[in-house]
């Protein structure tokens, strides 16, 4: 059932002629006719009945159109209180994010952000992989998303917010500590804690890549989806790894830090929502998630980096 075929029988029913019912949806009168037949024909039983002078509702028919009414002034509702919601502000907004947005930065986003609406609910929900982010933007499943850009679909409106090196996480007993930067060479024999594709594809490209241009590949001897795991492994000495800068803004008992110097590009960090979004609300979570961003930029000129 079509919307357009229920508007057809309400201008029918309202005009009770096939000529100036046709003339009132822009359709012809056989295409009318048709189009309300094919309708009767999917219900399993007549809204009309017709003879060659005459046109007038079933009993089932009035019982439609009074229903069709109703859903089509339900349906106007939604699109002024949809309206509204784009134009004004919601009341909601749907936050999703990686690690890196939800453990560090977020949380004063937030802060800021209720300050001026407190009665905006912000749920979180974290996926561990950019391109998922991106996506459940574009399915309406989250408002705004915290992703390594650039996103991998159309429709989604970013911006960078910075940009972060790669070092790489030892045990803090390991002889590599006293180097100031380490490279993929210097790495060759070190036995790697890695990240699967599906879950870190950024990391998990950056160690293959990395190695690959100095003519080696890593020895990875397992897998961690979690950072926080691959930390707890390193200082048990069971492996080295690659972690973005902002992890070591958090104190790590038994790991210590050192710039990846064979990293092939920054890690960059950002922040997404839909193109056809004009929320206001939005609009104005996006800017104050863009002034913490650029809070931090002195920050991250202090950390170990590339």
């Amino acid at each position: 059932m079509e919307l357009r075929h229920i508007c057809s029988v309400l201008a029918l029913a309202e005009e009770l002629h096939f000529r100036r019912a046709a003339e009132r949806v822009g359709l012809a009168q056989t295409a009318l006719s048709a189009q309300i037949k094919a309708l009767e024909d999917e219900l399993g039983f007549a809204l009309f009945f017709r003879t060659t002078r005459h046109v007038s509702l079933t009993q089932a028919g009035v019982v439609f159109v009074n229903e069709a009414k109703a859903v089509l002034a339900r349906l106007d509702e939604a699109i002024e209180a949809t309206r509204a919601a784009a134009d004004e502000g919601l009341q909601r907004i749907r936050i999703g994010g990686i690690d890196a947005a939800l453990i560090w930065f977020l949380p004063p986003v937030i802060q800021a952000f209720r300050k001026e609406f407190p009665n905006v609910w912000l749920p979180l929900t974290e996926v561990s992989a950019s391109a998922e982010q991106a996506i459940e933007i574009v399915r309406h499943r989250v408002d705004v998303a915290f992703f390594r850009p650039p996103p991998p679909v159309d429709g989604i409106a970013w911006k960078l917010l910075y940009e972060e090196g790669v070092l790489v996480a030892l045990p803090d007993y390991h002889r590599l500590c006293a180097e100031r930067e380490l490279t993929a060479m210097q790495l060759r024999d070190e036995p790697f804690i890695s990240y699967p594709r599906s879950a870190r594809p950024f990391l998990h490209g950056m160690l293959a890549t990395s190695f690959s241009r100095a003519g080696l590949r890593p020895r990875v001897v397992m897998e961690a989806i979690e950072k926080s795991t691959l930390l707890r492994l390193v200082a048990q000495g069971l492996g080295v790894g690659l972690v973005p800068q902002w992890v070591c803004l958090q104190p790590h008992e038994g790991v210590t830090f050192r710039p990846y110097a064979s990293a092939t590009a920054p890690l960059g960090f950002a922040i997404g929502w839909r193109k056809s979004d004009r929320s206001e609300t939005i609009r104005r979570f996006v800017e104050i998630a863009s002034s913490h961003a650029e809070s931090l930029h002195p920050l991250f000129a202090n950390l170990p980096k590339i």
